[in-house]
């Protein structure tokens, strides 16, 4: 059973996707990325490897770690977004698995996966962390990894107001209270600038609330960084620069430990 905020959600999703097709399928079908530098570095070698996106959208990153070799499988709430990701994966000629799921309650079959990924507006769609981490962990192999690169919750919460001017627009603290209002900078692609777009509820998660969610979980932490992205806040001017506007972590599940028994002494 949906959450009833993301309930809510999915309907408003399903209103505004037709907006959002990302690349078309002619870039995947001539080995098109769209994942940055740094998550393909990350993730290692993944060909051969069961990779899973949670709320994957139009399907971009799923046909991009297609791309890089991985067996991929893509889960969106939104009706209208897995028939965009499906229709493109065929047009591009590439075997990609869409299933319409919430990222809380996955197909059975989904186990044992080598990665587990979200992207860029993901995790705010998550009503409650523990919950979240504990399933990360359970449908991880031991050895496997969740692979988070996410807009920084600081940039959720400012709203730019002309250069080297910001307001705070939110609750850096808000966590389990939905942020209904945002600033027009925030909203999805095809809700942006739209008087007409549907209301939509998102959470702001602390960075260290969603890095002790996972270690909780019995995962460890494997890298964690931030980084600016002036171009995530227009009109700031050169001062964009000093600001966190994105975060990646990796964080993987311990190997299983191999028990080394000795071999018992016969006596002489």
């Amino acid at each position: 059973m949906l959450h009833e905020i993301t309930e809510a959600n999915r309907q408003s999703w399903n209103r505004i996707h037709a907006d959002r097709p990302g690349r078309p399928a002619e870039f995947f079908a001539s080995g098109g990325l769209t994942l940055e530098a740094l998550e393909i570095d990350l993730a290692g070698d993944i060909a051969g490897r069961r990779v899973l996106q949670l709320a994957c959208s139009c399907g971009d990153e799923v046909l991009s770690w297609a791309n890089l070799g991985a067996e991929v499988t893509g889960v969106d709430i939104s009706e209208v977004a897995i028939d965009l990701a499906r229709t493109k994966a065929a047009a591009a000629g590439i075997t990609a698995d869409f299933r319409l799921a919430d990222m809380f309650a996955l197909p059975a079959d989904l186990v044992e996966l080598d990665l587990i990924y979200c992207s860029w507006g993901a995790i705010c769609w998550a009503p409650e962390l523990t919950t979240f981490a504990a399933l990360i962990a359970e449908r991880l192999r031991p050895g496997g990894s969740f692979l988070l690169a996410e807009h920084h919750p600081i940039w959720e919460i400012l709203a730019v107001r002309g250069a080297n001017q910001v307001a705070i627009a939110g609750d850096y603290f808000g966590r389990t209270t939905p942020r209904r209002n945002t600033d027009n900078a925030k909203l999805p692609t095809g809700a942006r600038d739209n008087p007409n777009a549907p209301t939509f509820s998102a959470f702001v998660w602390p960075v260290s609330d969603v890095i002790m969610s996972l270690l909780n979980a019995g995962l460890h932490l494997d890298h964690f960084s931030e980084a600016p992205s002036p171009e995530i806040y227009p009109g700031l001017g050169p001062t964009a620069t000093q600001l966190p506007a994105t975060y990646t972590l990796k964080a993987a599940k311990p190997s299983r430990n191999v028990s080394h028994e000795t071999s018992p002494q016969v006596p002489k």
